[in-house]
């Protein structure tokens, strides 16, 4: 479907946002057109016009056209303070101040939504470590899986391809899913050199650096540490990151809030690429929320990790906020 000019007025703006916002609560969280009309103080009637409006313009097309992400103002915002490609941000949920396993999983339908729109035929996505990953991995819609080959960017993540794997053989497709067969962490820093010098691994590990895309996401230390909570690291031991400078990791490697990587001995007991290695992957997408991983997040940003953000509105005002935008 053809799309129309986008408006680009300050009230235009408004009534595009609108519109994206209607069309996510109801077609992304599946609320009801009575649910919208009281979330944004309108008439039942005029939510369901609002929601034709959305059709008509091309806005929805079985899923929300990327294009008109950036009708959030909170997304544009972000998108020209970090330079970033694109901001995907959700309209806000109370859920979305809530429990971390709900921000993931409504985060996982955002990151499918952008990836499907961007995946091509053959290429290659990169694969990270932590529950957004997993939860945007099985939002995807199988057509999306089926054209595209997979690659682990860390050990620890070979739970993650079962439904790939599911895919694979329900479409008979030939593309592949390479998977690191190791942890993330292992016990000893002389076990993972060992792990390291295994020529399977290094042949993952150099898929892993020629991939199209990446996507990955971001851990804070505090909370509920996916590291933690698999039993890599203990939370002591994340104490004592964040006493050393450390406010956030990305594929096990611990950064500071100007987004540089802090020399910690975790490091030594880590499988998987580098992140100068994830800096020249095309395109990086991260998906992370919840207000506890803002200072992460923003290290992240900072450290021009990330050419693609998924986060929720509450987390994109504060590090709008934190920036002074």
């Amino acid at each position: 479907m053809d799309l129309q000019p986008r408006p680009r007025g300050d009230e235009d703006w408004a009534a595009q946002e609108q519109l994206l916002r209607v069309a996510w609560y109801y077609y992304v969280d599946g609320l009801t057109q009575d649910d919208i009309a009281k979330r944004i103080a309108v008439s039942r009637a005029s939510a369901g016009r609002l929601l034709e409006r959305c059709r008509q313009a091309g806005i929805v097309n079985f899923t929300i056209n990327s294009e008109y992400y950036e009708s959030f103002q909170v997304g544009r915002q972000l998108k020209e303070r970090f330079g970033l490609r694109e901001a995907l941000v959700p309209p806000m949920l109370e859920s979305d101040l809530q429990e971390q396993s709900l921000v993931n999983a409504r985060l996982g339908r955002g990151g499918a939504q952008y990836l499907q729109s961007h995946l091509k035929p053959g290429d290659v996505l990169g694969m990270g470590w932590g529950d957004t990953v997993q939860q945007t991995l099985e939002c995807l819609h199988p057509d999306a899986i089926a054209r595209v080959s997979t690659v682990s960017l860390t050990g620890g993540v070979g739970a993650y391809v079962n439904t790939l794997r599911r895919v694979r053989t329900e479409r008979d497709a030939t593309l592949q899913d390479a998977v690191l067969p190791t942890p993330i962490l292992a016990s000893t820093e002389a076990l993972a050199e060992a792990l390291r010098g295994e020529a399977q691994v290094q042949q993952v590990l150099e898929m892993s650096r020629r991939a199209d895309h990446a996507l990955i996401g971001i851990g804070a230390l505090s909370g509920q540490a996916t590291l933690a909570q698999f039993g890599y690291a203990s939370e002591g031991e994340l104490a004592g990151n964040a006493d050393a400078g450390a406010v956030g990791d990305i594929l096990g490697i611990f950064y500071d809030a100007a987004g540089a990587v802090v020399d910690l001995p975790i490091h030594r007991r880590r499988i998987g690429i580098e992140l100068e290695d994830l800096r020249r992957i095309p395109n990086v997408v991260g998906v992370a929320g919840g207000l506890a991983k803002v200072d992460a997040i923003l290290g992240a940003l900072r450290g021009g990790y990330l050419d693609v953000l998924v986060t929720t509105e509450a987390v994109g005002r504060a590090l709008l906020e934190r920036e002074g935008a």
